[in-house]
């Protein structure tokens, strides 16, 4: 994809600054000044920006990873829109056809008897004024009827081509905002990679300190998961090995105590996609699709060895299949897990019931960081699409990243 100037000037801009700050890390680090505590004080400050940037530019590439399939979504709406009215558009000139070729007729008859001068004509043979009168508007009919008919149609056919029209330019602008959301992706993924080089090029103190900071990150979201656990209805259970058993029941406890007129509904649709494979991009409200690949995000729909996974593979990702779901049940959800966090009412972890949704976020403070939904249905288990190379699944719920739930609405 071709980059813009101003995409140019943003990328050097931010590269030479992050260049900057890698340098000037290495210049007032030199060998052996690790146990001084000017130089101990900056090397952290260093360490938490660096970590702090690495962290929100994943964030953003996975971001713009949904942004792009709910664009992909809206998309989709407006070609159909744009056949039916193509289709709309050939009926309307098929008419005008139709009625030309009716004029034509009628213009060839007329000639045969004397044009229509002739036609008006006969209405003298009339026998009395009321039979003259109807002879008149026969006439009238065969002169003008066509005129009109050909009239109608025309018009038919050119608003169907004003429609076509604008709905072209919907679909031109909707791809620009494709390209944009992928451009998105890729400058984010961009950023991650110069972040990532900086990080490789700082002195070895830096990368600790980055590294214990990353521990103690995770020792304390343990620490946050645990303490959450406690209020949790559930004790840690075992992934069942009758999945299907555990969607019934889920079903069955969902129609007996619904929090919600959706849950029974929504989880007897999400049943039938057990074993549905991953697909980053991919899905929506009519089932499973192909999805696409172009960031560095934690799941950008690719495997191991770098190939495009999700570019062959039909499926869902994560807020795909329950926007799926729950649009099978009655609620048209948006298509994603930021936007889902808004469509519905917070409920406390002690109060989760069958068929709420459970969000996962980088930053368990800051919801425009969530990056993964799940249906929770009971006894600590939900149902989810996770990552690529895996499919839809009951699992056992964990709470590292968890961030809250929402109950569809």
């Amino acid at each position: 994809m071709r980059e813009t100037a101003r995409g140019r000037t943003a990328a050097t801009a931010i590269a030479s600054a992050v260049a900057v700050l890698a340098t000037a890390f290495l210049v007032t680090l030199p060998a052996g000044t690790a146990s001084a505590d000017p130089d101990l004080s900056q090397a952290r400050a260093a360490a938490d920006v660096l970590r702090d940037k690495v962290d929100r530019l994943h964030a953003e590439a996975e971001a713009a990873a949904e942004d792009y399939g709910d664009a992909n979504d809206e998309l989709d709406q407006v070609v159909a829109k744009l056949i039916s009215s193509d289709e709309d558009l050939d009926a309307a000139n098929i008419d005008v056809l139709v009625a030309d070729g009716r004029t034509a007729d009628a213009a060839r008859q007329m000639y045969m008897s004397g044009g229509p001068s002739a036609l008006y004509a006969s209405v003298l043979t009339g026998e009395d004024i009321g039979d003259v009168l109807d002879r008149i508007a026969s006439v009238d009919s065969v002169v003008r009827g066509s005129i009109v008919a050909g009239s109608d149609a025309r018009e038919r056919a050119a608003a169907a081509k004003v429609t076509t029209q604008d709905l072209a330019l919907l679909t031109a602008q909707r791809r620009a905002l494709e390209d944009r959301k992928v451009a998105a992706a890729e400058k984010a993924a961009a950023y991650l990679s110069e972040a990532n080089a900086a990080l490789e090029e700082a002195n070895g103190l830096v990368r600790r300190l980055v590294e214990e900071e990353r521990a103690r990150a995770q020792a304390a979201a343990e620490a946050a998961a645990r303490a959450a656990a406690l209020d949790a209805p559930w004790t840690t259970n075992p992934v069942p090995k009758d999945s299907l058993a555990a969607m019934d029941r889920a079903i069955a406890e969902a129609g007996a105590d619904p929090a919600t007129p959706y849950a029974a509904a929504a989880l007897t649709d999400a049943r039938r996609w057990l074993g549905t494979p991953y697909s980053a991009g991919g899905g929506g409200r009519n089932g499973p699709g192909i999805g696409w690949c172009s960031s560095l995000a934690p799941d950008d729909g690719r495997t191991d060895d770098g190939n495009c996974l999700a570019e062959s593979t039909v499926g869902f990702d994560c807020s795909s299949f329950v926007l799926r779901v729950y649009s099978q049940a009655g609620i048209n959800l948006p298509r994603t897990s930021r936007q889902q966090w808004h469509a519905g009412t917070p409920v406390a972890l002690k109060d989760l019931k069958p068929g709420d949704l459970m969000f996962w976020a980088y930053n368990t403070g800051n919801p425009s960081s969530i990056h993964h939904v799940a249906i929770y249905i009971g006894h600590g288990l939900m149902v989810h699409s996770p990552h690529t190379g895996d499919h839809v699944r009951v699992a056992s719920v964990y709470l590292r990243g968890y961030i809250g739930a929402v109950r569809p609405s």
